[in-house]
Parts: structure tokens; sequence; C-alpha cells
């Protein structure tokens, strides 16, 4: 089965009908006669997305919209309303309670199976980023705090025409509704498209004349980086069920099947926006609370969470290819010493010193981490013997060669480092652990020689 749909009308026949249409589409269809049926119903199979009739025995479609929104784990759940009412008003009524669409009885199947493939498409990504952050809960930071409003009035829409007068003639008349930036492209306009800042909203007519350029816009758009994320929304002018059928299984994230209406389209404009908005701090959030699992926050270096499976993927790439590469730890000399003499807050000036200077003196593509309280690790892959020897001596120079300038001592404070190398790959069989203990130990020699020096192995000192 693709999904389960929970069916909701009080007439039986109507029901029938629907269930013969959804499980020729190989949907398991849940059925439900009046409001009071639905909450036990979709407790008990669990639906994908809800098709109810507009009118109910003992309530509307906007009561049922109004059930799933006082349940949290039932807020985000599509609902799709059937109505038997002619023009407009229901429709925006609808449209206005938060219900995702509203479709004629009887029910056109191209449109409705488009609807629901979307919908549920909508839900599995609102889905997966949930469950990122889930995953990431315990590095999870702050939404940002900026209300929706504000963020709605910033949005910028992109109305997208084969004739640039008609796009005018759509932001005139939006314009005196909607508070977003207006912008007027024609349909050939790719380029502009994409540039930056790209638009929030990108809305595209699909005329007779202009529906293949349109669909083939519409499906660029919504593969490209620049424009995966913006909302697009079609509209057939003259309405046009199949076409907007079309439009949502190339990507669409709305249309207006019934050609351009000014209210309607600022009801879905708006929770499009709205529901963007969402995504976009959700998505922010995840991926600065992974961040931060895995940066510290003084140095902004990566931490030992992530420095230690960098280390195993290199070690292992290294089996692969044969390519040498090195592993080092440093450690600040008598560091406890600074933070006595002059305070945590020097203590900590020499940390994101000392990182920033080591990090300029290493390639892009090497790791630097900060592993303890003044220890770091450096992985170098690919790097061979001289230029692991070169790299270590350009550390231990970084940090010995100029005073660091700290908080609490008039005089620039001098600070060495003592540094551990040893060589990975290359054909040997160490792994992650091995070469950590070898580096370590390789420290500690360093500092038993005096400080302020490199351990190297004995192929990097000759390469070097």
């Amino acid at each position: 089965m693709q999904g389960t749909i929970l069916v909701i009308d009080g007439v039986s026949t109507n029901r029938i009908m629907l269930k013969v249409q959804l499980a020729a589409a190989y949907y398991d269809v849940v059925q439900a006669g009046s409001l009071a049926e639905v909450l036990p119903a979709i407790r008990q199979h669990r639906p994908d997305l809800v098709l109810s009739a507009m009118s109910l025995p003992d309530g509307t479609a906007a009561d049922v919209k109004r059930e799933l929104s006082n349940d949290e784990s039932l807020a985000d759940l599509p609902l799709i309303a059937v109505s038997d009412i002619e023009g407009p008003q229901a429709r925006l009524a609808a449209l206005a309670a938060g219900i995702d669409d509203v479709l004629q009885q009887p029910v056109n199947d191209v449109i409705l199976q488009a609807r629901i493939r979307s919908l549920l498409r909508a839900r599995s990504a609102s889905e997966e980023l949930n469950l990122q952050r889930d995953a990431s809960h315990g590095f999870m930071l702050p939404l940002s705090d900026r209300s929706n409003s504000e963020e709605l009035q910033q949005a910028t829409v992109a109305l997208v025409a084969q004739d640039p007068r008609a796009a005018k003639t759509w932001r005139d008349q939006l314009a005196t509704c909607l508070p977003f930036g207006l912008r007027t492209h024609a349909i050939s306009d790719i380029q502009g498209l994409m540039q930056a800042p790209v638009a929030d909203a990108i809305i595209i007519e699909l005329t007779e004349q202009s529906a293949s350029a349109g669909l083939r816009l519409l499906a660029d758009l919504r593969a490209r980086a620049a424009t995966r994320k913006s909302v697009v929304i079609a509209i057939p002018n003259p309405g046009d069920a199949e076409l907007a059928a079309e439009a949502l299984d190339r990507g669409a994230h709305d249309v207006l099947q019934h050609g351009f209406d000014v209210a309607e389209l600022e009801l879905r404009l708006t929770a499009q926006l709205r529901q963007k908005i969402h995504q976009d701090r959700l998505r922010d959030s995840v991926r600065n609370g992974l961040r931060a699992a895995v940066q510290d926050p003084m140095t902004g270096l990566h931490n030992r969470r992530y420095a230690r499976p960098f280390l195993d993927r290199t070690t292992q790439a290294a089996a692969v290819s044969g390519e040498k590469f090195a592993v080092m730890l440093a450690d600040l000399d008598h560091f406890k010493r600074i933070n006595d003499l002059y305070g945590h807050p020097a203590g900590d000036a020499v940390l994101i010193e000392a990182a920033r200077r080591m990090q300029a003196v290493l390639r892009p593509a090497d790791l630097l981490a900060r592993v303890g309280g003044e220890e770091f690790m450096a992985v170098l892959p690919g790097a061979t013997e001289a230029e692991a020897g070169m790299a270590a001596i350009a550390l231990c120079n970084a940090i010995n060669s100029k005073p660091f300038q700290v908080p609490g001592s008039a005089q620039p404070v001098r600070v060495t480092i003592s540094i551990g190398a040893v060589m990975g790959g290359g054909g040997q069989d160490l792994n992650a652990t091995t070469l950590i203990e070898k580096a370590d130990q390789a420290l500690y020699n360093a500092k038993n020689a005096g400080r302020n020096q490199v351990t190297l192995p004995t192929g990097c000192i000759q390469a070097a």
C-alpha cells in the first residue's frame, strides 16, 4: 500500500465511491461517518492523510481541522475537503481555516490523486526533518525568536508569465493586499530567477501557449540547489484540473486549479510561506545544533567527537589508496601557570589565539581539533614524511615565535608548545587507536626532552 487515507463523510455512498477511487491507486482506506468518529479512527489506524466532506452530520471539515490542530501530534496531518457547493466562497473559507485543499464534488480523480501525492511527499519531507531534529535533540539550539509576521513582511515573491504584461498585472493586483516584495520575470528568465537573492516564493502562470515551458521551468526550479527551498505555486490560466495535476506531479507546492484569483492566492501563498519559515527555522536549528555537537565553542575548532571519526575515515581511506598521512598531538606547555598567574580569561585568550595560529599554517584539507583543555590533535590526510615534518615544525613555530597578548598582563606572555607526530598509511596496518597511542607517546617524549619541541618519526626528521 502507498499509505492510509481516512475518508470522512456522513453519506455512505460517497465514502464507497471515494474508497473505490483510492483503492484503485493502492491506498488503504479507513472510513468514518461523523466528526465524533474522527479522533478514535485516527488513533487506531494512524492515517497519512484525511479526506473529509465539507459538511458532516455533526460538524464541518473546518471542525476536523480544529480537532487535528488541537493535538500537536496530528497538527501536520494533511486534510483535503470535498465540497458539493459550487463557487469560490466555500473554498476560500476552508483555506482560511487551514485546510490544505478543497475539491469539487464529483471529485476529478486526476487532481485528487495528484494532490494526495503532493501532500504525502510534503509530509514525508517534514517528518524526515523532524527525525533529524529528534536525532540531534541533545544539541538543539533555540529556534529563532523572530515572529512569523516579521519574516512574512520580508518575504519576496517572483511572478512569472510568458507575457511580462500579465506578470505586471498580477503584481499590481497583489500589491494592494500582500505585504511581500513582488517582482516580475518572463518565463524564459531562469537565470534571473536563480540570481541572489532568490525569491522565497515563485508563482508560475501556465497558459495554453506557455504550459510546456512553464512545467519545464517548474521542474527545473525544484531540482536546482539555488531554488529548491523556494515555494513554487502554479496557476493554470484559465483553470485546468489536468494541468494543475501535472504541475503538482512536477513538484509544485501548490496550485490554483481554477485559475488566477487574488483572494485564493493570498491564502495559499501565506500558508506556504508560513510553512517554509517554520521549516527553514527548524533546518537551521538542526544544522546549528549538529555543528555545535562537533565544534569547540571557545576556539571554533572541531572537538574530540568529530576528530576521532575523521581519523577513522582517514585511516580507512589510506588502507584502500595506500597513501600516507600524519597524526599529531600537541599540548601547550605550562598552561596551568598562565591560568594561575593571569586568570582564566587570559588562558582562554591564549587557547583562542593558539588555535588561530595553528589553523593558519595547516592546509584546508587538514584537521585541527581541540581534544582536551590545552591539547590539540592534527590529522594531515595524504601527507608525506617531509610534509608532516615541515607542518609539525611550522605548528611549533607558530606558537613560540611571537608572544601572546593576554588580559591581566601588561607585557606579552611567551607561550610554547610540544608536539608528538606519527605516520600512518603507506601499507602499515595501524588503526586509529594505535596511532593516537603512538602520537601520545611521542608527545610525552617531547615533554620529557624539555618541551617547546617536536618529536617526529625518523623518516620525518630525515625528509624535513
